[in-house]
């Protein structure tokens, strides 16, 4: 949605998988449109390369395509969970995605060198997985433009996870986990709390896994995580200033 019709400031990135190869989910998700109550609906799709690369390059297709026929401002986010790097890049620079997503665990140097290769239309994001130690996370937020949360929000907290990596001009990614949305439409006080809790560090991009990529609520999934946002905005004590200008135009550092 253009950024005069949103009531949600903060970016939704939702997983395509099984569960958005049913066009009409995918719509439904895109436009947020659930039992009559329209929401901001999804602003970035994260595309797993792993999955397949015919498979991914056709859920990006749909997605693209979907997007353009609504006049909706979308992006694509490239991930992996695969070893093979060079025939990662190698297809992100076929499909151009606005962000690719690295794991830490290719160490430093390969950081400080990956923007190169990709060139200056794809920002990088670094993924700092569960049980990652947060020790030494600013150097690598130095060398990219997103950093994609998965820590626990204790540790998030405790670590300042969000103003470390924003102190260094890479925008955190917050990895919110809704498993009761795996089974059931409704998702529980303990995940809201969480998940509104943690929000309220200062994240600005809020991301879903399995319950849009195989969940059998994706569409439902995005709604309940726009309204946790919408009213973590509320109890934000500085504003989002020129939020959405930014991460529209994926500002890159240079």
């Amino acid at each position: 949605m253009t950024s005069n019709e949103r009531h949600r400031l903060s970016l939704i990135i939702a997983t395509l998988g099984p569960s958005t190869d049913n066009e009409k989910e995918l719509i439904t998700m895109l436009m947020a449109g659930i039992a009559r109550q329209w929401t901001d609906g999804v602003d970035i799709a994260r595309v797993l390369h792993s999955d397949g690369e015919e498979i991914a390059k056709k859920r990006i297709e749909l997605f693209r395509e979907q997007s353009k026929k609504r006049n909706l401002s979308t992006s694509v986010y490239l991930d992996t969970d695969d070893s093979d790097i060079d025939k990662y890049i190698a297809f992100g620079k076929e499909i151009s995605p606005e962000i690719m997503s690295f794991d830490i665990s290719n160490g430093l140097d390969f950081f400080k060198t990956i923007k190169s290769k990709l060139g200056k239309n794809i920002k990088t994001c670094v993924r700092v997985k569960l049980g990652t130690s947060t020790e030494g996370l600013d150097d690598f937020f130095k060398e990219c433009d997103y950093s994609m949360i998965e820590l626990d929000s204790k540790v998030i907290h405790d670590d300042k996870i969000v103003m470390r990596s924003k102190d260094n001009m890479c925008e955190p990614i917050y990895l919110a986990l809704m498993p009761t949305l795996m089974k059931g439409q409704v998702q529980s006080r303990e995940e809201n709390f969480e998940i509104g809790h943690t929000l309220e560090e200062g994240f600005d991009l809020i991301a879903l896994y399995q319950e849009t990529s195989h969940g059998p609520y994706a569409a439902r999934s995005v709604k309940c995580i726009d309204e946790i946002s919408v009213e973590s905005e509320k109890l934000r004590v500085n504003p989002f200033q020129d939020a959405l200008d930014k991460f529209f135009s994926f500002f890159k550092k240079k």
